[in-house]
C-alpha cells in the first residue's frame, strides 16, 4: 500500500511492541463528532475491548470536511485517547477514479468506509479493524460481545446480509466492472469486524474503478473475490442457526429493511431492555429530535413518490 501524503504520527510507538504482538493486535475504531457527549459509552466499549487482549488498541476517529488531518489527545476520566481527525487532504490521497472523488466531498451517504480506509494505510500492523459508530449501543457487558466475535473467522463481520436489489434506495451509483450487475450484496455497518486482508481487496477493487454506497459494495466485492462475509445475529436467510439473534434480534423475511434492534427505522434514546443485544440509532436527545424529524420528511417524500408512480 501507498503511504498517505498527509503527516500523522501513530497511535503507538510501533518500536514498543513486538512484531508478534503488531500481528496479533486488533484496533477499535470509535466514530463520533463530538467526543463529549457520547463520552461514557465512548470509555464502556474502549475498557471492554481492551480487556479481551492486552494488546489491542483503541482510537476514537473523526471526520471534519473543513479540517486538516491530524492526529491529537483527549483525556476523558483520566485516561489519554487518540483521536484521528481526516479531512479532505487524507480522502484526496487515496486516488481511487469514481469512489469519494466527486466534490465537494460528502461522507454521507455511502463514503463512511473511507475513513477505515485511511485508518488502514495509516496504521497497516493491525490484524482486524473494529468499527464503532457512536450511536451505537449495548445491553450487556460488551466485553463479551468483543470476545465472542474476537473467536469467529470471517473476513467481514457485519449485520443485515442480503442480496442487493436495484430499488434499493442508493443502488443507482453503483458500478460493479468484470461483475455480474445482478449480482450483488447488501449489509449494513454502525459496528463491523474487517480483516487487513479485505481491506486491501476492497482498496483494490476502488482503484479498478468501482463504486458506490459502502453497504452495497464491501459484502459484494469480497464475496466476487471469494471472501468469507459473516452475518452476527438477526432472522436473515443468512445468518448460521448458532447465529440466530444472537448479537441482535431481526425479523424473518424482513430482507434490508433492517427492522428489530438494530437497524435504522426505530429510533432510540435509550436502548431496549434485551440483554446482550446491539442496538442502533440510540441518540442524545438533541440528535433524537433532529433524526426523528428527518426521517418523518423522508418517509413523506417516499410515499409521495409511490402515489406520483402510480
Amino acid at each position: 500500500m501507498n503511504a498517505p501524503i498527509f503527516s500523522l504520527q501513530p497511535a503507538r510507538d510501533a518500536s514498543a511492541v513486538s512484531t508478534q504482538q503488531q500481528t496479533e493486535s486488533d484496533i477499535l475504531l470509535f466514530l463520533t463528532t463530538n467526543v463529549q457527549v457520547v463520552r461514557k459509552r465512548l470509555l464502556r466499549f474502549r475498557t471492554a475491548f481492551l480487556a479481551i487482549r492486552p494488546s489491542n488498541y483503541f482510537a476514537v476517529v473523526t471526520f471534519d470536511a473543513a479540517a486538516t488531518s491530524d492526529v491529537r489527545k483527549i483525556v476523558l476520566d483520566g485516561i489519554t485517547i487518540d483521536h484521528y481527525v481526516f479531512g479532505v487532504d487524507a480522502v484526496d490521497t487515496l486516488g481511487y477514479p469514481n469512489k469519494g472523488a466527486a466534490r465537494p466531498f460528502k461522507l454521507i451517504p455511502g463514503n463512511c468506509d473511507l475513513i477505515t480506509l485511511l485508518f488502514r494505510k495509516l496504521q497497516p500492523q493491525f490484524q482486524h479493524y473494529w468499527v464503532l459508530e457512536d450511536d451505537v449501543d449495548y445491553t450487556g457487558d460488551p466485553t463479551y460481545l468483543f470476545d465472542d466475535l474476537g473467536k469467529r473467522t470471517g473476513d467481514l463481520l457485519g449485520a443485515h446480509l442480503s442480496p442487493g436489489y436495484d430499488e434499493w434506495a442508493y443502488s443507482r451509483g453503483r458500478r460493479t466492472p468484470g461483475c455480474d450487475p445482478d449480482d450483488t450484496w447488501l449489509m449494513f455497518f454502525p459496528f463491523y469486524r474487517v480483516s487487513a486482508e479485505a481491506l486491501d481487496i476492497i482498496d483494490t477493487y476502488y482503484h479498478k474503478g468501482w463504486d458506490g454506497h459502502h453497504e452495497n459494495m464491501w459484502a459484494t466485492m469480497l464475496i466476487h473475490a471469494g471472501r468469507t462475509v459473516v452475518d452476527i445475529g438477526g432472522q436473515g436467510d443468512y445468518v448460521a442457526e448458532g447465529d440466530r439473534n444472537k448479537h441482535y434480534y431481526g425479523h424473518a423475511n424482513d430482507g434490508f429493511d433492517k427492522n428489530g434492534s438494530f437497524g435504522t427505522m426505530h429510533i432510540r434514546l435509550w436502548p431496549g431492555r434485551r440483554k446482550n443485544m446491539l442496538w442502533h440509532p440510540v441518540k442524545p436527545l438533541g440528535a433524537f429530535l433532529r433524526q426523528r424529524k428527518k426521517r418523518f420528511i423522508s418517509q413523506c417524500q417516499w410515499v409521495w413518490g409511490r402515489i406520483n408512480k402510480a
